[in-house]
This record gives structure tokens, C-alpha cells and sequence, in this order.
């Protein structure tokens, strides 16, 4: 390269510039160095007035430095765009070395607890070691992170944010209940490698524990969040003993609190009473419930006397257990995924990349020893799908319903359901990155030499306010347009596995879960993954 650019200067008659916009035009090995004004470009040569005349340079070969090299491509009026450079270097880093700004970004990384910078540190790290991309990666003691394209596309580096300092990543539990505003319009939007609003790291949940006295098997959302806000008093008021309500909770400031917060009671609108008791920590609460006639809490799923357990619904009323299962696929509502934030978007699929590793077994087999769920692929209990298939047998049902529930029965009878679940349509941030999660785990999960040459079946659940065939039709539709993002992300992987892969739809009929969309005003639809 550097002959060529060398054989390509010639001088001119022309006379030297003041070089009112100078630049420093140089090869990548700056062995060859031309300074001065660029004055014309005619698709491949820069004119470039100099001291000693106008040269020309192949823009291709080389990179452009100095503060005015943007100038020069938003004013000249002979079609130079950054694109035609090689690179372009517009500022100097501090011990006078040259520095790309235009593919250089810095990301402060802010947490919302310490356990969250664990967590961080923990992927972060085990993506430096284990990283076979074409990504390198660079780690120190202190947790910063460089990336740097193998390609020369670029790089970036993230450090942790100081106390109370702002960050442009937050590591925070992120609700999958209440409203938040459309982010995504479709698939492809929430599997593009850039600016993104979230992306999932891991996964936890709380259970709802409830003394033996209060006559409740099930509670719903709602009535939890007006339990502790003082608005419901007595378990007789939704369905359970006459006996007086005692709530229980972790302190407001701990992490478990702010979190029972964020998923119960913003997502209904509500705020905590004054006059709940707080106990200083779970093993505590826990213990307590069995003391305390008509008591209740939300605790760690992970510290959760089971024979205390109750089972907690959505809106419309299914009550599901918080089992292993349930949430991984998110039917249970008190999921607590952890995400990854960004204030102004991920930008770049440089830090995508870094995130999209905690699906990786590597990666949950470290986040599962500091207490969270592995979020890799399973299979739900044949009992539990046996059961909800057979309900098919016995509900009521217009006549819509009743082709889609005989379609359904003989289409899941002899197919597994996975836990990765998806939700269709028009998303929202967190919505979406879960939805990268999810499809990201299918994918490693049809690496597995195991699942070689079956079938995977994007199977749609939805309602409409417009009836059954509504539906039907807005379920398929989300079905289809999940399998549709697998084949154009994944073809090798389908190829390689002899995987054959369909959508269906059958509507609002059997749905597993009612936890809602975050979208207002957008048809809520869910797709399930099965193999067979």
C-alpha cells in the first residue's frame, strides 16, 4: 500500500494554499504523510494544496487527521464523505498520540446494588477469557474493558462509574409489568446488533408467602400491590379466611425492597404503606409467617419456605407457581430479570456482543453460582403440558375457539414446550431484550446434537377486542414473524441441525399466562417455542 500511494503524488503548477482547513492525510503505517488543504475529489483522488503545490492522494489509502476533517466533509461541494477515507482521526488524546474518535466510544457502567457490579464483573470477566469472536478483549483490575474489532471497525471501552456518579449503562431488575413505551415495531428491531434500549443479563423471582391461617392458595398481582398499600385489610376481602392481614416486608433501601417496588407496586400504580412491619431479613420474614396469624411477604424464590408458597396471576386471573419452568419462560409474574440499560441506546455491537454472552453456558453457569437462574433451554414438565392440553377437552368455546383448541391438541400432542417464550408484535425495551434472550437461547439450544433433526414450533397465543378470528389471525402473525427472524439470523445453524421449523397461531384459546404487554394500545401476543 504504501508504494502505491507513494507512485500516486504528483505535484502541480498550482500555487500553495493558506490552508485555511488543513489536514494531515497518512497512511495506516503513517509512513507516508501529506499535509495540507484538501481542495477536490473526483470519487478516487483527493486534490490536496500543499506547500509545495496540489497533490493526489488515493482517499481510500488513507486515514485523515486533524479537527477539520468533519469540517471538510460537511461543507465541500465536490461529494467527499467520510466513507471514502480509509479513517478519520479529528482529535488527540492528551499525551499527544492521535485517537479515533469516530470509532472510539467510552460507557460508563453504573448498578443498581453491588450485587450488580458482581454480576458484571462476573460476565465481563468470563467474556475477556472465553471470548472467541472476532472481538479482543481486554480487561484490568479494576474493571474497565476494551473492545477492539478484530475487523478495524472500531472500539470501545466501558468503566465502572463512581459513586453516585452517572452512567450511560445501568444494571438494574427491570419489570415485564406495567407500561412502557413502543421501542421496537417488529422482530427485526430487538435482533439488530445495535442501539438497543436493554439487553438481559440473568434472571431471578420473588414468591408470595402467606400464613396457613388466611385460607389462600392464589393471589393476583393487583390485590398484592393494594395489600401493601394499606388498601386491603382483611383476607376475606378477596376470597380468603376472616382474618386480619399482617404484611411483612424486607427495608424499603435494601435491594429486595427496591425491587418489590419496582415489580409490584409502580406497575399497579401504588405505593407502600407507612405502617408495615419491616423485618431486617428474609430468613426472619420467612420464620415469621408461620408465628403470625394471617401474615404475607415477598421474598427470594431462592429463600421461600415452599409449604408456604402461594401461586400468583396476572390480570386475567391464571394463577402459576413460581417452579423453575414458569419462570424461565416468563409465564410466572414475578420474574426479576436483571438488564443491562442504556441511556442513549448500546450504539454499537461491540457492547451488544458483551451482553448477548450471558446467554452462553460459560456465562450462566458463573451467573447461577452467584444465585441467579440458569436461563438455558428446558422442558416443561410432560404432566403439566398433558394437563393443559386436556383442559382443551372440556372448556367453553365459540366456534373459532373450538377449531383452534381440536388444531391445538392435535398439533402439541406428541411436541415438548421449551421454556424460551417470546412476545410478539410491538415491543418495548425490556420486552425486546427479553425476546433477544429468548431467541438467543433457542439458538444455542439447537446446537445440541441432541435436538438434531426435529422440528421447532413458533406457536402463537394472542387476544383482539375485534373477537376469536382476530385473535387467531394476530397470533399467527406473531408466530410467523418470530420463525421468519430465526431462518434470517440462524440458516446455518437450521442447516447444520436438519431442523425444520413452522409457526401457528390458535388465538386466545389456553393461553399459559396473562402477564400483559407494556405497549397501551398494541394487540398483546405471546409465542411459545415446541419441538418435536
Amino acid at each position: 500500500m504504501i508504494s502505491r500511494i507513494a507512485t500516486t503524488l504528483f505535484c502541480t503548477v498550482a500555487p500553495a494554499a493558506l490552508f485555511a482547513q488543513a489536514v494531515d492525510l497518512r497512511s495506516a503505517d503513517e509512513f507516508i504523510s501529506v499535509e495540507g488543504e484538501i481542495v477536490g475529489f473526483n470519487g478516487v483522488m483527493l486534490q490536496v494544496a500543499t506547500s509545495v503545490g496540489v497533490v493526489s492522494v488515493p482517499a481510500s489509502e488513507v486515514i485523515c487527521y486533524g479537527p477539520t476533517c468533519e469540517e471538510v466533509i460537511a461543507s465541500n461541494t465536490f461529494g467527499l464523505t467520510a466513507s471514502a477515507f480509509e479513517g478519520i482521526v479529528v482529535e488527540s488524546s492528551s499525551d499527544g498520540q492521535t485517537q479515533d474518535v469516530a470509532s472510539v466510544d467510552t460507557f460508563i457502567v453504573g448498578f443498581g446494588s453491588p450485587f450488580y457490579n458482581t454480576l458484571y464483573r462476573t460476565l465481563s470477566g468470563a467474556y475477556a477469557v472465553a471470548n472467541q469472536t472476532a472481538t479482543s478483549v481486554e480487561m484490568t483490575a479494576d474493571g474497565e474493558v476494551t473492545l477492539q474489532s478484530n475487523s478495524g471497525n472500531g472500539s470501545v471501552t466501558l468503566t465502572i462509574a463512581d459513586s453516585g456518579g452517572g452512567a450511560d449503562i445501568s444494571v438494574q431488575t427491570v419489570s415485564l409489568n406495567g407500561t412502557q413505551p413502543a421501542a421496537y415495531v417488529d422482530a427485526a428491531g430487538w435482533t439488530a446488533d445495535s442501539n438497543l434500549t436493554h439487553q438481559l443479563i440473568g434472571l431471578n423471582a420473588f414468591s408470595v408467602i402467606v400464613a396457613p391461617n388466611a385460607g389462600m392458595t392464589q393471589i393476583t398481582l393487583n390485590d398484592l400491590a393494594r395489600i401493601f398499600a394499606g388498601e386491603i385489610t382483611n383476607w376475606s376481602q378477596i376470597g380468603g379466611a376472616d382474618v386480619n392481614i399482617l404484611p411483612l416486608q424486607m427495608p424499603p433501601n435494601t435491594v429486595i425492597g427496591t425491587q418489590v417496588v419496582k415489580l409490584v407496586m409502580e406497575p399497579a400504580g401504588k405505593e407502600i404503606a407507612g405502617n408495615i412491619l419491616t423485618m431486617a431479613d428474609e430468613a426472619g420474614i420467612s420464620a415469621s409467617i408461620n408465628q403470625f396469624p394471617g401474615s404475607v411477604s415477598i421474598v427470594s424464590s431462592a429463600n421461600a419456605n415452599p409449604d408456604l408458597v402461594v401461586d400468583v396471576a396476572g390480570s386475567c386471573g391464571i394463577a402459576v407457581a413460581p417452579t423453575s419452568f414458569n419462570i424461565l419462560s416468563g409465564d410466572y409474574p414475578l420474574a426479576r430479570p436483571i438488564m443491562a440499560r442504556y441511556e442513549n441506546g448500546s450504539g454499537t455491537a461491540l457492547v451488544t456482543e458483551l451482553f448477548d454472552f450471558a446467554t452462553t453456558d460459560v456465562a450462566q453457569g458463573l451467573l447461577e453460582r452467584e444465585g441467579l437462574l440458569s436461563n438455558l433451554p428446558t422442558l416443561q414438565d410432560a404432566g403439566e403440558k398433558n394437563a393443559r392440553l386436556s383442559s382443551l377437552l372440556e372448556a367453553s368455546l365459540d366456534d373459532t375457539q373450538k377449531l383452534a383448541a381440536a388444531q391445538m391438541f392435535q398439533t402439541l400432542f406428541d411436541a415438548d414446550r421449551m421454556s424460551p417464550t417470546l412476545i410478539g408484535g410491538v415491543t418495548s425495551g425490556p420486552e425486546g431484550a427479553w425476546n433477544r434472550a429468548m431467541l438467543l437461547d433457542l439458538i444455542g439450544a439447537m446446537q445440541d446434537p441432541a435436538n438434531e433433526g426435529r422440528e421447532i414450533i413458533f406457536v402463537g397465543f394472542g387476544e383482539s377486542t375485534a373477537g376469536s378470528e382476530a385473535a387467531v389471525a394476530v397470533s399467527r402473525e406473531a408466530a410467523s414473524e418470530i420463525q421468519a427472524e430465526l431462518e434470517r439470523i440462524a440458516p446455518g445453524v437450521i442447516a447444520a441441525g436438519n431442523y425444520t421449523v413452522s409457526s401457528i397461531g390458535f388465538g386466545d384459546v389456553s393461553p399459559a399466562t396473562c402477564v400483559d404487554g407494556q405497549v397501551t394500545g398494541s394487540e398483546y401476543s405471546r409465542v411459545e417455542v415446541w419441538i418435536r
